[in-house]
């Protein structure tokens, strides 16, 4: 019988935070196979990560599973089908045409028949036991009928048929809520190591914090602090773990399923005969890469078994780094920790005992630290009130994993906060309790204002200064002193004015140190202020409003004059505009009337009364034509006068961008 994974002990577990376990077992082995069992979703993470390495000198042979596949569609496969009622029935029906041999009867009494099975005739309406199996005899060509109520032993003499029926009772029997991998070896004593990969739940961490708090020198609590980490995990094996070494590992590897186990068959090409005889096909598939090199197995050595000897070669290097070679043994009750860059682990030196189907918890942390005790406030954390908090630095040589802190201050409790995912030498706030001796209000309030000035390109560009002004209002209800630590965002692109610089600040947060008296109110104000530019086309402005700038100091009288001079010869473009405007309706006027007039004159004769009247519209024709020229002298004049206001405009705009100064920041 193979040895199955109780004689592989587990001897050490590496839990992670994204759902696998990495399995080390290790043991002796006096055999040529081992057998390992791992549930139907474990079987992709074990193909793709298991390593089998003997340690004492022999050979691992090969790794052997079952192919998983839906039992009907393997069972179909067999040339025998056996049903739950009628297997001897069901069996003899597909031993047609083999050869068979069948005994009738017992003891002396024992006839043998040898021969090919015809089949099996049932008699319709009656038992089954009554059916008769035809059998052709080899010598004779003769056929025997025997009544299967009479059959006492059918024996197969073919080995295929013979290996039909056992393929269909492997896998009638198997499992499919598990696979069995075995592991093949070489035959005699072994030393084997072997590891794999699993989905396992996540592991948690949880901490206990004990503080005794006293006055510090600048007026606060502080002291020195207990805090404690228990590493949380399952153990989802099948299998009791039994004084194994255990390591926590934080961070997030890259780690994915890749369906190995499922066996498929690619489609092909379907290629029909033909009449003739001639060439086969040729045809040409998609190229693949070559397969890389391998070194030349020694002489006389199989190619796969030189590769797992490699291998050995490969994981002994490993050893001294992963501890496969002995499997660390007990060690005094403490863990320690190892940064692995992008990940950090917690390796729990006390061997762990847990039952299959249980949950633990193991120490991986204890340190004494010192810390400080304050009020802090953040409004979009926490409205209102501010909260009673811890601050301290880890100063141990463990990065902590974020998880539930318990807060025990001067024997009572105190509270709970989360500690966060900070490495060795970060600073933790932990907020436990909030303080509703005192309440906190904040009013905001905005407002813009010009910043700067200066003259370019014919534009204004100015400067503006958005300021947020936000009060903090501390009413402190408690008989005591105490200082609130107010916590207010940095925006972005916005500096401090008029506020004292800040205590502490980071790259989200700014930190003043607020007293407030007893039973009495203080006030903290914090004032941001944002700058930006924005532009506007001179010539669009009104002199009132330059008249504010130059009120307001971002103008002085002499710019202020040759804005106005080019104000006025802008409105004097304008005025001339509309002008034209009136000038050309009024032109466009003449034009419809002199075409009623010329309609009229057509109309009329030119001796008589008719030719008095056509006089008298001619005349009107001739006064129209007068107006019209004096109206196109007036349009040239009124747009030379406007290009030659406008090059005057040019002018004094280049001047003016070229002397005036800039005003403001």
């Amino acid at each position: 019988m193979p040895e199955t994974s109780q004689n592989l002990p587990i001897r050490r577990m590496t839990l992670y935070k994204h759902g696998v376990g990495f399995v080390e077992r290790r043991g002796a082995v006096d055999g040529a196979e081992i057998q390992l069992v791992f549930r139907a979703d474990e079987v992709n993470d074990a193909l793709k990560s298991l390593l089998a390495l003997d340690l004492k000198g022999g050979q691992v042979l090969g790794i052997h599973y079952e192919t998983p596949a839906d039992r009907d569609a393997r069972l179909a496969e067999s040339g025998i089908v056996l049903g739950v009622d009628h297997s001897l029935l069901d069996l003899l029906r597909g031993l047609r045409g083999w050869q068979v041999r069948l005994t009738i009867g017992s003891g002396a009494e024992e006839e043998h028949f040898t021969g090919r099975l015809l089949g099996v005739d049932i008699v319709e309406g009656g038992p089954v036991s009554r059916a008769r199996v035809a059998l052709l005899e080899p010598e004779g060509g003769s056929v025997v009928n025997l009544a299967l109520g009479q059959l006492t032993r059918v024996e197969l003499l073919e080995d295929r048929v013979v290996h039909d029926l056992r393929f269909f009772l492997d896998t009638s029997r198997t499992e499919e809520s598990h696979r069995t991998v075995r592991v093949r070896l070489s035959p005699g004593l072994h030393d084997l190591a072997v590891s794999y990969l699993v989905p396992s739940p996540t592991w948690r961490v949880s901490y206990r914090l004990v503080a005794e708090s006293t006055d510090t020198a600048d007026g606060q609590l502080g002291g020195d602090l207990l805090l404690q980490g228990w590493g949380l995990f399952d153990n989802r094996l099948e299998e009791d773990l039994n004084e194994v070494a255990v390591t926590l590992v934080a961070g997030q590897p890259i780690s994915f399923i890749y369906d190995l186990a499922t066996s498929r068959i690619p489609a092909r090409r379907v290629v029909e005969d033909e009449a003739r005889v001639a060439a086969g096909p040729v045809e040409f598939d998609e190229m693949l890469p070559p397969p890389p090199p391998m070194a030349p197995a020694p002489a006389g050595m199989p190619a796969p078994v030189a590769r797992m000897r490699a291998g050995k070669q490969m994981m002994a290097a490993s050893e001294t780094t992963r501890g496969m070679q002995a499997f660390a043994e007990a060690a005094p009750p403490a863990a320690t920790g190892a940064d692995l860059g992008e990940l950090f682990q917690y390796e729990v030196t006390t061997p762990v005992t847990v039952k299959r189907g249980e949950s633990a918890l193991v120490p991986i942390l204890s340190a004494r630290l010192p810390y400080k005790r304050q009020l802090l406030y953040n409004g979009a954390k926490m409205p209102t009130h501010p909260v009673a908090a811890l601050r301290f630095t880890n100063r141990t040589d463990l990065v902590l994993e974020r998880g539930p802190v318990t807060v025990i201050e001067n024997g009572d409790y105190r509270g709970e906060a989360l500690v966060p995912f900070t490495k060795t030498g970060g600073e933790i706030y932990l907020a436990f309790a909030v303080e509703l001796g005192i309440k906190i209000s904040e009013a905001r309030k905005n407002r813009t204002e010009v910043a700067g000035l200066r003259i370019a390109g014919g534009y204004i560009h100015l400067q503006q200064a958005y300021f947020t002004i936000t009060t903090y209002t501390c009413e402190n209800s408690l008989a005591q002193s105490r200082i609130v630590t107010i916590e207010h965002p940095v925006q972005a692109d916005a500096d401090l004015v008029e506020t004292r610089a800040p205590d502490e600040q980071n790259a989200d947060y700014y930190r003043w140190q607020v007293p407030c008296p007893p039973r009495g109110t203080a006030k903290f104000v914090v004032k941001q202020r944002t700058l930006s530019w924005r532009q506007d086309y001179i010539l669009n402005q009104s002199y009132d409003q330059l008249r504010q700038y130059m009120k307001d100091r971002w103008l002085d009288e002499t710019v202020l004059a040759r804005l106005k001079s080019i104000l006025d010869e802008r409105q004097a473009i304008v005025d001339n505009q509309a002008e034209i405007t009136r000038i050309q309706n009024e032109r466009n006027e003449i034009y419809k009337r002199q075409g009623q007039i010329r309609q009229n004159m057509g109309t009329l004769d030119t001796e008589g009364e008719e030719g008095t009247l056509r006089k008298k519209l001619f005349n009107q024709l001739n006064s129209t034509e007068d107006r019209l020229a004096a109206i196109d002298a007036r349009i040239a004049a009124l747009t030379d006068d406007a290009a030659a206001r406008q090059a005057r405009i040019d002018e004094a705009l280049r001047t003016l961008s070229a002397e005036s100064p800039q005003r403001g920041p």
